[in-house]
């Protein structure tokens, strides 16, 4: 069970890039200017298909996305490239706790065989004792560490799901401004 889990937190990112192509790109090398707002890493980040229907220049249409890219972000209070930054630390921390509580049913064995061990060695068996410590022990350990695989990669996918909710919603805004900027967007 826990083997399909394991392919979710390695997928997430690459199944992101593969959705979401312009957050891998590199902002402009030239700095913007002071009173403007910084370039986004990509302007279409949905990577949409934009035809200029009244003949707008590369240039010109440049500049129109960045307007719809900071038009959708106004009007949704979200910005993508953010957002992503965000979605891919919080995969770093789940990441890092999901190992975390790997070998959690090793350390729970070690810890109840030496309680088991003690209690053992009270009653006059302590081979026995420590035999059933650390298989209660471990079980216990085993249980805490699958409730928390799941609870990080649960609590993942919620915020990846809010995630592509939101960015849909932003793309909605980003594709009406194009629109009215007179571009075909696909």
């Amino acid at each position: 069970m826990t083997h399909g889990r394991t392919f979710i937190w390695f997928t997430l990112p690459i199944l992101a890039l593969a959705l979401f192509p312009g957050f891998a790109r590199a902002q402009a090398d030239s700095a913007p200017p002071v009173d403007q707002k910084p370039l986004p890493p990509s302007t279409n980040p949905a990577q949409r298909v934009v035809y200029a229907g009244e003949g707008q220049t590369n240039e010109q249409q440049m500049v129109d996305q960045l307007a719809c890219y900071h038009y959708g972000t106004e009007q949704t209070t979200w910005d993508p490239h953010q957002a992503y930054a965000a979605l891919e630390q919080k995969h770093g921390e789940a990441l890092k706790q999901y190992q975390q509580t790997q070998g959690g049913a090793v350390r729970g064995a070690a810890g109840g065989a030496l309680v088991g061990l003690a209690i053992g060695a009270i009653a006059g068996d302590a081979g026995k004792g420590a035999a059933i410590g650390a298989v209660s022990g471990g079980a216990a350990g085993g249980i805490r560490a699958r409730r928390g695989r799941q609870a990080a990669a649960s609590s993942f996918e919620q915020d990846a799901e809010a995630f592509k909710s939101q960015f849909q919603l932003w793309d909605r805004h980003w594709v009406a401004c194009m629109q009215g900027k007179k571009y075909g967007v696909n």
